[in-house]
Formats: structure tokens, C-alpha cells, sequence
């Protein structure tokens, strides 16, 4: 690998990490549910109660925008004990919480397990966040193009509404397969969570970053107790993915550039890679495309 190959790869492993770092955990923070673990387990539930359904392109097209929910005789109860062990949480903490947002109306329990309704996915703060996920993920998309690191889609039409829920089920596929690639390196499904969370509000992708963040701030922005936020944070700065400072946990540039977050960078940026991959197979980068064609006109172009 040429050394501008070298540096243009480690250019995009910065965008997908401050991309990552902005919208998984400004997700987390927008306070939907109750706390962190809540939305967690709440994007596990709705994408098994849909899972199979995922490959049925009628479907994926029928109820691609914001305009058509899929309705709840579409959607397949899943047990809480499957989804706490796909994450590797405690069960009877997931069944707790699970039984809060039930009581709460997020989520609907039978005899054959638990499932998110149709109204969950129609209120106002769930568009809010599909569009704000929407526009983030076309910015990392033109910024990819600019850089090289995606050709031009195959499938460049626009016809039709804009598809904010098919691109949202796409995006939690891609958040829970990140998960799972990472917790062989923070062990625990919430610490990538907080780990996004200290990226963020440390703002340790930005030029000249890197401040302190204290437990007690990351506990209330998470909605978790102290004691939860601690301890995974100490996981985390034992793991070397952050430091303990005596004002909070600390995340450097120089932090970022160690073999572990070299790792950790370098499989972030290969599972965003690998979503655009997939939604060009199904067709849907064109009103990004569209995007990126308006913003760099020829001239503007390498």
C-alpha cells in the first residue's frame, strides 16, 4: 500500500469514527426511552419483530417511507431472553426494562413474546430522527465520494418517497452488527455506547480535542445510574480505549492512534463500508448521489 493510499483510508477511518461517534450516540442521547440500555434493547426488539421480513423486497418497497409503517400483523414477537442473550445483557435486568417500556406503551407483550407497535414508529420523534439520520449518513456518503472511497451507484433513481424507514432498518442491521464485531473488545454491549458517548462529548476527533468527561455528566446524559456509567467506564480505560483522569474519562488524539483503537477505527469503517455496499444493492443512494452530484459539479471534482 502507497503511503497516500495509506493516508487517504486513514482519512475515512476519521470520518466513519466522528460520524460514529455523532449519530450512534446522539441517538442514545435524544431521550426516547428512559435511559440508554432502554433504546438498546428497544432497537433489538424492533429489528427481530421485523428480521423476517428482510430479505422480501415487496415489503422493504411497501413500507419504505415515512408514510407507511409496517403494521403490527407483520411484526413477530421475539422473546426477551433471545434478545438479552444476542447482547449479552443480564436477563432479568432486560426483562425489567422490557416490562417498564411495556407498561410505558413502547412495546407490546403476548403469550408469544414482546414486539414493538405500529404507533411507536409514527410519533414525532421517530421521524425527527429518521430524517436527522437520513441527512447525517448522505453528509458521510458525499464525504466517501470526495475522498474515493465509494464509486458512483449503479442505481442512481429517485422516484417516490424518500425512503427514511427502509434506510433506518438498514441502520439497525449495521448498529447491531457493530456490536457485535466490537464486544470482543469492550465486552460489554452498553460500553460501546459509553464509549461513543466520551468520543463525542470529549470531542476527541476534533482538531485540538480532547477534554475530560466526568461520570456523573455521562450518567445523566445516558439516564443510568452513577455506579453503571463507573463501572463501564473503568472497562473501557482498562481496556486502554480511554483514560481515567481525576476530572473524568478522557479520550486524546493520541489515544486514537494506538494498536486497540487502530483496531477498533479500522472495524468501524469496514461495517459502514459495507452499509453503503448494501444499500446500493437495493438501489437506494441515489437522492445521496444526487446530493454529492449538486455539491461537486464537474469542475469541482478530482
Amino acid at each position: 500500500m502507497t503511503g497516500s493510499a495509506s493516508s487517504a483510508d486513514r482519512v475515512v477511518e476519521q470520518l466513519c469514527l466522528a460520524f460514529s461517534a455523532e449519530l450512534i450516540s446522539g441517538g442514545f442521547l435524544r431521550g426516547t426511552y428512559r435511559s440508554a440500555l432502554d433504546t438498546l434493547l428497544a432497537l433489538a426488539i424492533s429489528q427481530a419483530n421485523l428480521a423476517h421480513m428482510s430479505r422480501n423486497l415487496v415489503f422493504q418497497k411497501t413500507y419504505a417511507g415515512l408514510s407507511h409503517s409496517p403494521p403490527d400483523a407483520l411484526r413477530r414477537p421475539v422473546r426477551v431472553r433471545s434478545i438479552a442473550v444476542s447482547l449479552g445483557i443480564a436477563q432479568e435486568t432486560a426483562r425489567r426494562r422490557v416490562a417498564l417500556m411495556v407498561e410505558s406503551g413502547f412495546l407490546i407483550q403476548t403469550d408469544a413474546g414482546v414486539f414493538m407497535p405500529k404507533t411507536a414508529t409514527e410519533t414525532p420523534i421517530y421521524i425527527t430522527t429518521a430524517e436527522a439520520t437520513w441527512r447525517a449518513i448522505g453528509d458521510l456518503y458525499c464525504a466517501f465520494r470526495r475522498q474515493g472511497a465509494l464509486d458512483p451507484p449503479d442505481h442512481t433513481a429517485t422516484e417516490g418517497e424518500i425512503p427514511h424507514r427502509y434506510m433506518m432498518r438498514l441502520w439497525g442491521d449495521h448498529f447491531l452488527r457493530l456490536v457485535e464485531m466490537l464486544l470482543p473488545i469492550v465486552q460489554e454491549p452498553f460500553a460501546i455506547v459509553l464509549l461513543f458517548t466520551i468520543l463525542r462529548e470529549g470531542q476527541a476527533t476534533q482538531p485540538m480535542g480532547g477534554k475530560a468527561v466526568s461520570a456523573s455528566a455521562l450518567s445523566r446524559s445516558l439516564g443510568l445510574p452513577f455506579e453503571t456509567v463507573r463501572r463501564n467506564a473503568l472497562l473501557l480505560a482498562e481496556a486502554g480505549l480511554c483514560h481515567k483522569t481525576p476530572r473524568g474519562y478522557l479520550i486524546t488524539p493520541e489515544l486514537l492512534d494506538t494498536p486497540i483503537w487502530r483496531q477498533f477505527t479500522e472495524r468501524n469503517g469496514q461495517i459502514l463500508k459495507r452499509f453503503f455496499s448494501i444499500m446500493g444493492e437495493r438501489g437506494l443512494l441515489g437522492w445521496w448521489e444526487a446530493d454529492y452530484q449538486a455539491a461537486n459539479p464537474p469542475s469541482r471534482r478530482r
